[in-house]
């Protein structure tokens, strides 16, 4: 006659074991998840920076030329003096558009000034008071650098463009092996519980997630945004 208490011991350690499996598979599913996602990240990143040399090296001298040419009529009193004016800010625009697609100084300068450089972009035609503070001893890797910066990116669009807010402050700092970021306003906020997130907070969280990086977002309507990311090094 079987011993019921060791029937019953053995059945537990036969669902532990199963547990064990299922939690290796899962871990094993992740990880190939995780995978994808990076590449996928990585080929738009590849693609951002090859429509970025296209527009500068393409659409760019087109209108460069274009414009000096309609500078050159309009100088003659061929045409309007607004004319040109607006070929001008079409050059500009695509510029600009060129460097947040792919900003050469991410890959030049790194970080800190690509950081730098971003709030004087986003920020310089709005009546907005920016601090930005980097304190990386230690550069960090080509995509650790890349994730940071598209997230500050989004996050500081966001608050340009949605806050109202009077006030945005960036700091990125480096802590043995962690790489962390936070991107605050003091905007309108939102409430976390009611307000559906979107696009750009989605994004911003899937990308973190994509590489393995805690992401964490603390807002009230009236408290402005933070948002803090901690990226694995």
């Amino acid at each position: 006659m079987s011993d019921p208490k060791l029937k019953i011991e053995q059945e537990i350690e036969a669902l532990r074991r199963s547990q064990a499996e299922l939690r290796h598979l899962l871990q094993q599913e992740q990880d190939t998840l995780r995978d994808l996602a990076q590449r996928l990240w990585s080929q738009q990143e590849a693609e951002r920076a090859r429509l970025s040399r296209e527009l500068h090296d393409g659409l760019g001298q087109l209108l460069t030329a274009l414009t000096r040419r309609l500078q050159s009529a309009a100088d003659a009193g061929m045409i309007g003096q607004e004319i040109p004016e607006i070929a001008t800010q079409a050059l500009d625009d695509v510029r600009q558009m060129s460097r947040l697609m792919r900003p050469r100084i991410l890959d030049d300068l790194g970080l800190e000034a690509a950081l730098h450089w971003l709030v004087r972009t986003l920020c310089e035609d709005e009546d907005l008071r920016t601090d930005v503070k980097v304190d990386i001893d230690i550069p960090p890797d080509a995509a650790s650098s890349i994730l940071v910066f598209r997230i500050a990116q989004e996050a500081l669009t966001n608050a340009v463009r949605h806050a109202n807010a009077s006030m945005i402050n960036i700091y990125a700092s480096r802590a043995g092996t962690t790489l962390r970021l936070d991107v605050i306003d003091d905007g309108c906020g939102f409430d976390m519980d009611t307000v559906e997130q979107g696009v750009g907070l989605t994004s911003m969280r899937d990308r973190a997630a994509a590489f393995a990086a805690e992401f964490y977002v603390k807002s009230r309507p009236g408290g402005g945004c933070h948002i803090s990311v901690l990226v694995p090094l």
